[in-house]
């Protein structure tokens, strides 16, 4: 059974191989002799001039600006130089003829570097100079100039983001191909790197093989560019052509290497703009096959034309000028910077589209094993140049990552990932926007705003969707409407920038839910505000409409004065629902009983009170409310409408419940053909409002209201 890594471990193991490579290039590059000189090609003067003299180096007598005529070494031999032994690009000569030529002369020049001492002849103001100087054996790393570094790091990158990618999907061919075009970066950027800013020369052999594994990365990078396009977005051939062109370039590889052709111009550079082309070619025929589907369209647009520019720049800057027999248009250390276009492109691909189906995640890994890279070179270049001890070495290299790197880390996550999100507090207020509104056009207009604040899509349409859920891979969020609010779907996030992830489906499910949290308080306030219009219209025509009614048919001034004045009061407490929580039972019962006598002294009926076990205790504002409204209303509906001759009030206290019953001997009344009006509605709903059992009865001898509701009574101790 094979073994199997996690992505961490088989990306660690390719930085570790990478950075170990690396280092091995940064030794060839500085096991040369130097002699501290920075020299130029002026090949319109011929002649091969000093622009720059270390002043620590072995040649501070030389002045600069002078021009270097020739060398000669402890063997006598004198070598002229001129601006031919300084070309950055061997295969820039129009045969391999010339090119072994030139590998025989820089073989030369470097035998004649290595014999101690070695005789410098220079011209500075038409004055000619000779000096004497011992070139040491190892060129300080800090003399390398810019394009060293920057051919390494291309390398480097173009590895590590190929090597990425393909540890979290190593299962399929495009991955493969990205790794394998990261693999030839690396293999042709490291010996270019080497030889195109060596000082004066390069031992000759080294120098060819040197010269032979770029050419070899470089149409590697093409076999993995060109199978990339064949599988990528959509797959173009059957598996058996994967490897066609893998065979047409090694075996164009091999007429370089053995020099079957007239020149690098057609051995090497053709096979490399052919490539080139063919890359072109491929990304236009994935845009055809990709049309009707958005997806496939965008990573093509976004990977394609990264590849394009990127590859496409180097070889319209550097190879097909060698082609035509113009010489490159830069040098060849700085166009290598092209290829950071595509993958740089690739890695904000991930970010945005999601390229390879890989999303955030993938990032973490990425930003995991940098940190550890960083702490570990960090560690080696304190213990070899500062600190002698290793942890000590370790801790200052710890405290140095999480000084530095992990807040460029974040920084980079912002500016890649571009996490920048809307103000929690702006969604939350347009949130209760949207739940405050009453329900309509404005309140899905707000909704519709709400989301497209949030999110920019590009189109947002009506749309069908229980839960927030990706379409298309992320090409689409579908997004629920809460309460009455109409779903919608939300097209290509950022304006068409970047495709919705699974951070987007996660506020979409979280705006949804505050907002239902808050159309739900919104709605519960407005039944109770409605239950609490409901109560005052019930408390105003059971009880104020019953002692209004009493007050007018009062015979003495002074009464009438008296009940509007408790009516008044009444009216008060109804309004602020505050009626004396401290009025025992006994006495609500004795001041209804007084209320009502007198209402039916006036009208002149008889009234028979009953009262069972009251005694000292308190009831709750609404039992209480709820007493006095029933015995009101019905006592008020008899005298209205019955007309009796004498009206009985029974209340009977239980330890969990009241019951109370008013009886009149009037006309009654039908109650199944009889509409009720407010006055029994109300009756009926407060008691049922606390889970009580209301019934009314009625006949020719009279109408029976009965009501029975549970109620907590506090008993008063005395």
């Amino acid at each position: 059974m094979s073994a199997r890594f996690t992505p961490q471990v088989l990306l660690s193991a390719a930085v570790a191989l990478s950075v170990i490579l690396a280092w091995l290039v940064l030794g060839m590059a500085t096991n040369q002799r130097w002699m501290g000189l920075g020299v130029t090609p002026h090949t319109e003067l011929d002649l091969a001039w000093i622009d720059r003299v270390d002043p620590n180096g072995p040649s501070q007598a030389i002045a600069p600006s002078s021009v270097l005529v020739a060398i000669t070494g402890r063997d006598g031999e004198r070598i002229e130089i001129g601006p031919q032994d300084l070309i950055e690009e061997p295969d820039a000569l129009a045969s391999y003829a010339a090119m072994r030529a030139f590998f025989a002369r820089q073989n030369a020049i470097a035998e004649a570097l290595g014999m101690k001492p070695v005789a410098i002849e220079t011209e500075h103001l038409s004055i000619p100079r000779r000096d004497e100087v011992l070139p040491p054996s190892q060129r300080p790393a800090t003399s390398l100039p810019p394009a060293f570094w920057m051919q390494i790091g291309v390398g480097l990158a173009g590895f590590w983001i190929g090597a990425w990618i393909w540890a979290l999907r190593r299962g399929e061919w495009a991955t493969r191909f990205l790794l394998l075009a990261g693999a030839g970066l690396m293999i042709s950027a490291f010996p270019a790197a080497v030889y195109s800013t060596r000082e004066l020369a390069l031992p000759g052999r080294l120098f060819s093989v040197l010269s032979t594994f770029n050419h070899i990365g470089a149409l590697t990078f093409g076999v993995g560019m060109i199978g990339l396009f064949l599988v990528y977005p959509r797959r173009l051939v059957s598996p058996n052509w994967l490897a066609f062109p893998a065979v047409i370039l090694g075996a164009w590889q091999v007429v370089d290497i053995l020099q079957l052709a007239d020149g690098p111009g057609l051995g090497f550079h053709l096979a490399v703009v052919l490539a080139m082309l063919a890359i072109v070619v491929l990304v236009a025929i994935q845009f055809k096959v990709t049309r009707g589907h958005p997806r496939d369209r965008a990573a093509l647009a976004w990977l394609g034309l990264a590849v394009v520019v990127g590859a496409g720049a180097f070889v319209a800057t550097v190879i097909a000028p060698n082609v035509l027999g113009i010489g490159a248009f830069v040098s060849q250390g700085e166009a290598f910077l092209f290829f950071l276009l595509v993958y740089v492109g690739v890695a904000l691909g991930v970010a945005r589209y999601r390229l390879f189906q890989l999303d955030e995640w993938a990032f973490r890994i990425l930003f995991y094993v940098v940190g550890v890279l960083l702490l570990l070179v960090l560690d080696a270049i304190l213990i070899v140049t500062i600190v002698d001890e290793r942890a000590p070495a370790f801790a200052l290299s710890l405290l140095i990552v999480a000084l530095a790197w992990l807040p460029l880390r974040d920084m980079l996550a912002r500016l890649v990932l571009r996490r920048a999100e809307p103000s929690r507090g702006n969604l939350f207020r347009q949130v209760m926007d949207v739940a405050l509104t009453p329900p309509g056009r404005d309140q899905q207009a707000r909704w519709r705003a709400l989301l497209e604040d949030a999110f920019r899509p590009l189109s947002i349409a009506p749309g069908d969707a229980e839960a927030p859920v990706l379409i298309d891979d992320g090409l689409a969020l579908a997004v629920p409407g809460p309460g009455n609010l109409p779903d919608y779907r939300l097209d290509y996030a950022s304006g068409g920038r970047k495709l919705f992830s699974l951070r987007d489906a996660d506020l979409a499910a979280e705006l949804t839910a505050m907002l239902a949290n808050a159309l739900e308080s919104r709605e519960a306030y407005e039944k109770g505000v409605a239950e609490e219009r409901e109560r005052i219209a019930r408390d105003i025509h059971d009880n104020i409409g019953v002692q209004l009614m009493g007050a007018l048919h009062s015979r003495g001034l002074a009464r009438k004065d008296m009940m509007i004045r408790e009516t008044l009061t009444d009216l008060r407490d109804i309004i602020n629902n505050a009626s004396n929580p401290d009025l025992s039972f006994d006495e609500m019962l004795a001041d209804l009983r007084s209320q009502i006598s007198e209402h039916l002294f006036a009208a002149g009926v008889k009234m028979k009170w009953e009262v069972e076990n009251a005694g000292p205790a308190i009831l709750p504002l609404a039992a209480a409310h709820t007493v006095r409204s029933v015995v009101r209303e019905a006592v008020q509906n008899a005298l209205k409408h019955g007309q009796p001759r004498s009206i009985r009030v029974a209340v009977r206290l239980d330890e969990d419940a009241i019951a109370l019953t008013v009886a009149d001997n009037g006309s009654g009344f039908d109650p199944g053909s009889v509409q009720a009006g407010n006055g029994l509605a109300n009756m009926q709903a407060r008691v049922t409002s606390l889970g009580g059992r209301f019934n009314v009865a009625s006949g020719t001898e009279g109408t029976r209201i009965e009501a029975q509701f549970p109620v907590d009574i506090v008993r008063i101790t005395q």
